[in-house]
């Protein structure tokens, strides 16, 4: 089932199709996964906010707040995504954040017998 988000006055979109949110002052910039981009005069505070801690979106930095879906790796410290970006988590957020993407790629990668 598609979350819906409501990101903007008239914009609505599926979490399932944004791969990262980009903080761009008072703006925020949607990265879809079939590359396309969108600028909305939402902050990406207010975007948190609206999708709950529970999405499956994690917010390394104040920059970006991220699908865990389109995360490809991590090292301590460092997230790298489908498309190759390395984003950094904060010193603040690295203790949760790299608790919450541990558990996420247990989930995703399946036990070899």
């Amino acid at each position: 089932m598609k979350t819906e988000i409501k990101v903007g006055g008239r914009t609505k979109l599926f979490s399932e199709d944004v791969a990262y949110f980009e903080a761009n002052v008072n703006y925020t910039i949607i990265h879809y996964y079939h590359g396309k981009n969108k600028i909305v005069a939402t902050t990406i505070g207010q975007i948190h906010e609206r999708i709950g801690e529970e999405s499956g979106f994690i917010r390394p930095n104040r920059a970006y707040l991220i699908n865990l879906q389109f995360v490809d790796n991590y090292q301590l410290g460092e997230l790298l995504l489908q498309n190759n970006m390395k984003i950094n988590i904060s010193r603040r957020r690295k203790k949760r954040l790299n608790n919450i993407v541990e558990k996420y790629f247990e989930q995703k990668t399946p036990i070899k017998a």
